[in-house]
């Protein structure tokens, strides 16, 4: 997934990778936080709220932090390794930020079943299209 957003690459890293406050701005977001610095190997505490209107915590490790370019987490369990990547590129008209997940493991298949692609798609969609926005 890829949106456009109206904000200079320093402006959007500085909305994405601000935890703290994706509450303020993320859809789908009720509270979040790092139990650290923005680093890898940071723990994240996100409470997200499922498009069906359950809400759920994951606690993924940070995995790639490179400041205005490159933000990862994993989350893991046992038998799934759950990874979010994003970047950021610059553009003519702002920044382009990309999303892309993948999951993995034994129990990869029952974690699809319970966030299927398309879930997932419309939770990040929305994520990137609020992100988008609140830089207007």
């Amino acid at each position: 997934m890829t949106v456009v957003a109206p904000a200079d690459r320093s402006a959007t890293w500085a909305r994405w990778s601000d935890f703290a406050r994706w509450p303020e701005w993320n859809p789908r977001c009720l509270s979040a936080g790092l139990r650290g610095p923005l680093a890898p190997g940071t723990r994240l505490d996100l409470q997200l709220r499922h498009p069906g209107g359950r809400d759920f915590w994951t606690r993924p490790v940070l995995t790639a932090v490179t400041p205005e370019a490159e933000l990862g987490w994993q989350a893991r369990g046992l038998g799934l390794r759950a990874e979010t990547r994003s970047s950021l590129v610059d553009e003519p008209d702002g920044t382009r930020l990309t999303l892309e997940m993948d999951s993995r493991g034994p129990l990869a298949a029952t974690y699809r079943l319970t966030l299927p692609d398309r879930t997932q798609a419309r939770i990040w969609t929305e994520v990137l299209d609020a992100l988008s926005q609140s830089l207007r």
